[in-house]
């Protein structure tokens, strides 16, 4: 599969077929289907789904596309009676989130691959050369879990080589190894990680795609060719590297399980609110104590992050912290349908986070402080209520399921104070399908979405995006 040029597609994963301590939506975890029935669902839609992508790839030609055709059809028509002799029985499996989740766990297809010892893999343009390791257990229709360790910078400060930062932080001893796959990307000599975007120069934007593209270019190669376990997905960054990845973590706040910080990033350089539902491991020394601090009691502040400081027992880059690492890594999990969503973009390009996305909006460059963009989205299931608070913000898109509010009956949003009732919305598979291919996530699961405009507000901009 080629690599896509855009940054969401080329450096997420993200597929080019269509467009603890934290707040969870309840939702009835009683699943209705019995195990042999999900399972015979969910082999049935991975077929589909697989036969798709063939049909629909433009590479398929000729007799070659007939025959994907064929297979297409066959697939859809069996997935497709068993779905709607399923909903005969249990009623619409589209309010069903706990069957959805079990249904469509595997509908991303891979090829069968196998383990791998840790080892380059070169450049193939536009795909930078990295480093990947593969457990001896993975299987393709198994989710695993994934570490995107970003090596740190020598004391000559240069971008350390991928095989002796991993020698000098896991080692192919450690228990990550066997469970997890992982990703080491090779930084160019010439590239500044952290360096702060000033976009007021030319050549800014580009210098930040470069560095996007650095880390998640080759990582998206690895999530399109391994079933990567979307809802643990961990990033291991060195010196020179962890306060990128913080700002990476605030651009993608849903991609992202936890972050593991060996060196503290500044406190004061951004706002942090995006992270809500993130966690971040800090690891501490005598010499970094202070700064670890200031970052936590900073991250502290938002709604649904966690951030856990380590007290190192040895030096940097602190290889016998492993063992607690792991313990903390094994804590943590991605939750897709949480209640409340905070958006406060870093820059005017990355304006998403789980099931909320910016559409219209001031520039965050150039507006004042006090009106930069900011969004805060709480579902109430209880009220099937949407609450919205904007700054800075014309217009976003919800994505919803049945976790988050009762779509059998009218939903109602306030926005920014101003309350309508939007109605009820009608479920949809083909669209829910199509967007978890777009969003390459099979946890992204929402089978409604809809535009809403932010109406004209008198309210003082500084007191509607104060932090909640």
């Amino acid at each position: 599969m080629p690599l896509f040029a855009t940054i969401t597609f080329a450096c997420l994963g993200l597929s080019p077929w269509g467009d603890a301590n934290v707040s969870v939506a309840p939702q009835d975890p009683v699943t209705k289907l019995a195990p042999a029935d999900q399972k015979s669902l969910q082999a049935k839609l991975s077929k589909m789904v697989e036969s798709q992508i063939a049909y629909d790839d433009p590479a398929t030609t000729g007799k070659a596309r007939e025959k994907a055709e064929k297979a297409y059809y066959t697939a859809k028509d069996a997935f497709w009676t068993d779905w709607k002799r399923q909903c005969e029985k249990h009623g619409d499996l589209l309010k069903a989130t706990a069957d959805l989740d079990v249904i469509f766990a595997n509908a991303l297809p891979y090829e069968r691959k196998q383990a791998l010892t840790l080892r380059k893999v070169e450049a193939k343009d536009p795909t930078p050369a990295y480093w990947i390791a593969v457990p001896k257990a993975y299987k393709a229709e198994s989710p695993t879990r994934a570490l995107l360790l970003v090596p740190g910078l020598d004391d000559k400060q240069e971008w350390t080589d991928g095989k002796k930062w991993f020698d000098t932080t896991w080692t192919d001893k450690s228990a990550l190894v066997s469970d997890s796959v992982v990703h080491i990307p090779v930084v160019s000599k010439t590239v500044d990680l952290d360096a702060l975007p000033d976009y007021s120069k030319d050549g800014a934007e580009a210098q930040e795609i470069q560095r996007i593209q650095e880390i998640f270019s080759s990582f998206g190669e690895t999530q399109r060719g391994y079933n990567v376990e979307r809802s643990r997905r961990f990033v291991d960054a060195g010196r020179g590297a962890s306060g990128f990845v913080v700002r990476l973590a605030c651009h993608f706040p849903d991609v992202f399980t936890g972050l593991v910080l060996r060196s503290p990033p500044s406190a004061d350089a951004l706002r942090l609110g995006s992270l809500g539902g993130v966690n971040v491991l800090l690891i501490s020394t005598g010499e970094t104590a202070e700064a670890c601090a200031a970052f936590k009691a900073k991250l502290d502040q938002v709604e649904g992050a966690t951030c856990t400081i380590l007290s190192a027992t040895d030096a940097y880059p602190f290889a016998a912290a492993a063992p607690e690492i792991e313990k903390w890594m094994a804590g943590c999990k991605r939750i897709v349908n949480r209640a409340k969503i905070v958006i406060e973009p870093l820059e005017d390009r990355f304006k998403q986070a789980y099931w909320v996305s910016i559409l219209d909006m001031s520039s965050v460059q150039t507006a004042p402080e006090g009106a930069k963009p900011r969004v805060v989205v709480e579902a109430d299931r209880a009220q099937n209520r949407i609450k919205i608070t904007a700054v800075g913000v014309d217009s976003l898109t919800l994505s919803l399921n049945d976790a988050l509010v009762d779509l059998d009956k009218p939903v109602s949003l306030v926005v920014n104070d101003k309350a309508w009732e939007e109605g009820k919305r009608n479920r949809d598979f083909n669209s829910l399908l199509k967007r978890m291919l777009r969003k390459n996530d099979s946890g992204f699961l929402f089978p409604v979405e809809f535009r809403v405009n932010v109406p004209k507000t008198e309210k003082k901009a500084d007191e509607a995006g104060a932090q909640k």
